[in-house]
């Protein structure tokens, strides 16, 4: 699995803009940014991808049936969430939901790419 997470952050690494290191988009969690988040512990990165992939199943399943401002409150949570593990795409998708609650292809976005994020999460510590 390391080695795997080596690959996948050399790989994955964020641009260089102006000497700035931005946020990598290329893959569903931007493993650079993560690694920053846990100081570069390993095991913190397993803990923290191993409950990224179960809440996030957690909140596409609340999603199912709930009102509009519960909606809402899910979408913000699953900003956040994303934003601090790098989850840059997931975390654009949450954002736009947020706001456009009623529109069907910004929920079917948002699905897939929280699908993404938590399957990559989970090939990371599998």
């Amino acid at each position: 699995m390391l080695q795997a997470v080596l690959k996948a952050r050399k790989a994955g690494a964020g641009e260089t803009v102006g000497g700035t290191q931005c946020p990598s988009r290329r893959r569903p969690i931007d493993l650079v940014h993560l690694a920053r988040q846990t100081c570069g512990d390993r095991a913190l990165e397993a803990d923290v991808l191993g409950m990224l992939s179960r809440q996030l199943d957690t909140l596409l399943r609340r999603l199912d049936g709930a009102r509009e401002e519960d909606r809402r409150q899910i979408a913000h949570a699953l900003k956040g969430t994303a934003r601090n593990v790098g989850a840059f795409r997931l975390a654009d998708c949450a954002e736009r939901y947020e706001t456009a609650l009623r529109d069907p292809a910004a929920l079917a976005q948002l699905r897939r790419e929280a699908e993404a994020a938590a399957s990559f999460a989970r090939s990371l510590i599998d």
